[in-house]
């Protein structure tokens, strides 16, 4: 080696370490690389000792480990998303009870809608076109803390009966202070189908697509 070559070794020595800097992550062997050209350009005087080559030694096998535990989650995550996929492709044709506020008026049949007070009280149920404009306001009378099926028999104020589409409803509990009380309100309704979204599996439910996560009750 000449004395140019000498000089640029020397003002750069770590060579390895400034192209390992592109990368986001390092491995076992970007580790070995690092510790060979240490030791090549170690300063003669003053070596590593052995307990600062132990040390290093034992961050590339912390690597190593970190990866193997990174690749092991990863599996662990794509066979957790293979079985909820098997999951929600047995559902399809069952009936299943999700959180939600809307109801498909189909052919002349409507979606089950489904309301829980915190406590009884009078319960009155609102219901919504698509465009958000309420069409019908349903007096339920008192009712208490159980389970309610919404009775909606797919028609406006007037007795006119809407036509086929998406309908929210919202329920309103007053006490006997006619204060609000807090309400629960989900859907029942046939699973057509399932898709995927953005590693996310969904549940078609006629135009509706529900989140596998939040089916609360499945009906056989």
């Amino acid at each position: 080696m000449n004395n140019l070559s000498s000089l640029q070794s020397a003002a750069n020595p770590n060579q390895a370490l400034l192209q390992t800097k592109r990368k986001s992550t390092l491995n076992q062997e970007d580790f070995i690389n690092l510790f060979v050209t240490q030791l090549k350009f170690q300063n003669p005087l003053e070596p590593l000792d052995n307990f600062q080559m132990a040390t290093q030694m034992a961050q590339m096998n912390s690597v190593q480990s970190l990866n193997n535990i990174n690749e092991s989650l990863n599996n662990m995550a794509a066979n957790q998303a293979s079985v909820s996929s098997l999951q929600a492709a047995g559902l399809i044709g069952k009936k299943v009870e999700v959180s939600g506020d809307r109801l498909i008026v189909d052919g002349g049949k409507i979606s089950e809608g489904v309301y829980q007070l915190s406590k009884p009280g009078k319960v009155a149920i609102q219901i919504y076109d698509a465009n958000g404009k309420l069409i019908r306001v349903i007096e339920e009378g008192t009712k208490d803390a159980a389970k309610h099926k919404l009775a909606w028999d797919g028609k406006n104020q007037n007795g006119a009966q809407m036509p086929d589409g998406t309908y929210g409803f919202k329920v309103l509990g007053l006490n006997e202070n006619g204060q609000l009380i807090s309400v629960n309100s989900s859907v029942i309704g046939t699973v057509t189908g399932i898709s995927f979204e953005n590693g996310a599996t969904y549940l078609n439910i006629g135009a509706e697509k529900i989140k596998f996560s939040d089916i609360s009750a499945i009906f056989s």
